[in-house]
């Protein structure tokens, strides 16, 4: 299935969002980001247009569209992603280059002996300064996010069965720490598009598996690594620090010493480690990656209860959450996550992919409760013109 590479449309910083299918006047530009070191696809790493709200990110297997105006062809394109240093392009050189393959170099991290103890101390205040700040960091009123979501699963390395749908996400509060029951209360979702790799054939088939999206925003949700009160259960360490996009940021490693529901997020945990990514300026957070294994799975969320018995086991997860500033607020920009289990004798390979394509604060939409399954027929016409850019507004 071809996967659909998504941009970014702010409502609230004058910026028009146009979706549609292959038009005179404008730049093309697909690729593929790749770490020129081991050669791996960089996800979500950044494509702009320099002087412009233009710009892409790739998906989970590096790759990116960018669609401008021809206006902008002498313009610089520059593809920056965190932890790499940034390389820089006009965008008439990529367009001609055909489907033009870019890599990264990965930044070196400057480290130095420190002691153990004071190293942990002064992590500690970085974080609970990051929570101190969130408020100012991130948006602090209701809002809508929409966008592009996609689920795949494999089963003993057989044909991959997959579904992309456009989500629109309401959170009622806005960024702040609140409990886990009123943060459920408070962000809920729906889908309005969806497109399956092949027709539903049963009720699992209509399933969503988007609340493990929700929850990897651990800025928003709680029981993560911010939750300082259960500080005495993680090892901090400093991975080094490295300039991105002109600011400081500070790598924390974390490991949990004692796993479980309350500091994971995940139901039957038995492993759960990480590392942030903090801006040093702002005190925010621009990714996160969480390593978790667990002795049980359910479909609908890994921090949900499992309903009798499971003979799902062995789950090994990892997932990665980016967030972006644009003007004054940091918001979601990606989540993916990678896993695998036992579902009795047979090994599932699964994946999930998200992208904000839309966020808006001051003509939000209310949303009631949350989609667990859906029979939303797809519409081939809108899949098939679904290309999507940006342009700033005249």
């Amino acid at each position: 299935m071809n996967k659909k590479i998504l941009s970014l449309l702010v409502l609230f910083f004058g910026v028009l969002f146009v979706a549609q299918a292959q038009n005179d006047g404008k730049i093309r530009v697909k690729g593929v980001v790749l770490d020129e070191v081991t050669r791996q696809p960089i996800e979500f790493a950044n494509i702009g247009i320099l002087g412009t709200v233009a710009g892409v990110a790739t998906d989970m297997d590096g790759r990116f569209e960018l669609v401008v105006s021809e206006r902008l062809a002498t313009y610089m394109m520059r593809v920056s992603a965190v932890g790499y240093a940034s390389d820089e392009m006009k965008l008439y050189e990529a367009r001609d280059k055909g489907e033009v393959q870019i890599f990264l170099k990965p930044m070196t991290y400057g480290i130095h002996e420190v002691d153990v103890t004071a190293e942990s101390l002064v992590l500690k205040r970085l974080l609970q300064n990051v929570v101190n700040n969130i408020g100012r960091n991130y948006i602090p009123r209701p809002y809508n996010y929409e966008g592009y979501f996609e689920y795949g699963v494999r089963i003993n390395d057989g044909e991959k069965k997959s579904k992309e749908a456009i989500v629109d996400i309401y959170d009622s509060e806005g960024y702040r720490r609140s409990n886990v029951e009123d943060a459920f209360k408070a962000l809920n979702y729906n889908f309005s598009q969806v497109r399956r790799s092949e027709e539903m054939t049963s009720a699992t088939d209509g399933l969503i598996f988007f609340d493990d999206i929700i929850t990897a925003d651990i800025v928003r949700n709680t029981r993560n690594i911010l939750d300082l009160e259960n500080y005495r259960d993680f090892k901090l360490k400093s991975k080094g620090k490295f300039l991105y996009e002109g600011d400081s940021v500070q790598i924390v490693t974390y490991e949990c010493l004692k796993p479980s529901l309350s500091n994971s997020g995940t139901t039957f945990v038995t492993k759960y480690s990480g590392e942030i990514y903090v801006e040093l300026k702002n005190y925010a957070i621009i990714k996160n990656v969480m390593r978790i294994t667990s002795s049980a799975f359910n479909l609908l969320g890994r921090n949900l209860i499992l309903a009798g018995n499971s003979p799902r086991h062995e789950v090994m997860a990892t997932i990665t959450t980016n967030y972006k500033k644009v003007s004054s607020y940091y918001f979601l920009s990606g989540v993916s996550m990678v896993y695998t289990y036992l579902d009795g004798s047979d090994r599932v390979k699964g994946e999930m992919q998200y992208q904000t394509t839309k966020v808006s604060v001051n003509n939000t939409t209310p949303i009631a409760g949350r989609v667990y399954f859906e029979e939303v027929p797809t519409d081939r016409n809108f899949w098939d013109r679904y290309t999507i850019y940006l342009e700033e507004e005249e």
